[in-house]
């Protein structure tokens, strides 16, 4: 009995990218369908839109691992090209965007089929250079975003930028439409996130924050308002908050906020909205040691919010009924750098 390709195809659909990748190999039909670049995108786009097939990507001890998504185990280290000193520099949809300390060329990898893209070299020198990685749902090509900047323009307000875009499609580098940016990335380090088809850091200009947006559209920048912290001590950003960063939770887009004596962990509830911004909760600082750099997910069962602890280099879990934290404990998983949930897919780099 043989059934209509359009039933097996929905049957398909349904199943995690690890086991589509061994049914290639039972007959070339299925070869073909699972190749197909319609069906790579209609099953990462029905994964993302019911959350299934999710696992944790983190970088600990200079080394790539992929984890059972809400538990962090059954940890497997992962095959990438680079060594020992490399970084992750943005993450969308389920692909990371790699960076060698050693000026060797950015890489787009897929922890799912362990394959990867090694980007053109910018072959540009600069002070200061930032990253993003996204993905332009219109043209449906993932870009990668390099903002060089020289000068002070956080402190003086003066510096000299440029905006470089990378095409996964074009596999090439060119200059943005917006080839400037009127805001510094001091505090980019901390990282960048992609929601509502832009990439975000924080940054600013004068010693004021803001959340700087570049929109892989239009390739246009503009900036979104971070909340009123009501911080604890003096007027200075810099001095007055550990840092701010920027994160993502459920969609939306979100911040944690270190004021001297607390963390806060906001979120916008309406993309581009300044009154929609909701404080989650608050965590209180014991010796100063605990910093929430961002949070990284819910727990299936909404009880839980994994963070990342930028202090002490380690993923904790919050309690939301009790606000107690505790460390997640696992094999290697000590000074834990990064943490990612990376969506299963099939595309092949």
């Amino acid at each position: 009995m043989s059934f209509p390709v359009d039933i097996i195809i929905e049957i398909l659909l349904r199943l995690p990218a690890k086991s589509l990748l061994r049914f290639k190999s039972v007959c070339k039909l299925w070869y073909d369908l699972i190749n197909d670049l319609d069906f790579v995108s209609r099953h990462l786009e029905r994964s993302l839109v019911i959350q299934t097939n999710l696992h944790f990507v983190y970088h600990a001890h200079n080394t790539l691992r992929l984890a059972d998504f809400d538990s962090f185990n059954n940890p497997i280290e992962l095959n990438y090209p680079y060594g020992d000193c490399f970084m992750v520099v943005g993450s969308c949809t389920g692909l990371l965007c790699l960076q060698s300390s050693n000026q060797r060329p950015l890489m787009i990898y897929n922890p799912t089929t362990q394959t990867y893209k090694k980007l053109p070299l910018l072959g540009i020198s600069a002070s200061i250079r930032n990253f993003g990685f996204g993905y332009d749902s219109i043209a449906r090509d993932y870009k990668c975003v390099s903002v060089i900047q020289c000068g002070d323009g956080y402190r003086r307000g003066s510096f000299e930028s440029e905006v470089m875009v990378y095409s996964l499609k074009d596999d090439s580098w060119r200059k943005a439409r917006s080839p400037s940016v009127p805001f510094n990335f001091h505090l980019s380090f901390r990282g960048n996130v992609f929601v509502n088809d832009s990439i975000h850091w924080v940054g600013g200009i004068n010693k004021c924050e803001a959340i700087v947006a570049f929109h892989l559209r239009d390739e246009t920048f503009s900036t979104l308002p971070i909340p009123d912290s009501d911080s604890d001590s003096d007027s200075d950003p810099v001095n007055s908050r550990g840092g701010i960063c920027v994160g993502i939770l459920d969609g939306c887009l979100c911040l944690s906020v270190s004021n001297v004596n607390r963390d806060d962990v906001w979120v916008m509830r309406e993309y581009g909205v300044a009154e929609s911004w909701t404080k989650l909760f608050s965590i209180a600082k014991h010796n100063g040691h605990i910093v929430v750099e961002r949070p990284v997910c819910y727990s299936i069962n909404l009880k839980e919010l994994f963070v990342h602890m930028s202090v002490i280099c380690e993923v904790a879990s919050i309690n939301l009924d009790t606000m107690e934290i505790s460390t997640v404990k696992g094999p290697d998983f000590n000074f834990c750098t990064k943490a990612y949930v990376c969506v299963e897919n099939l595309l092949t780099l």
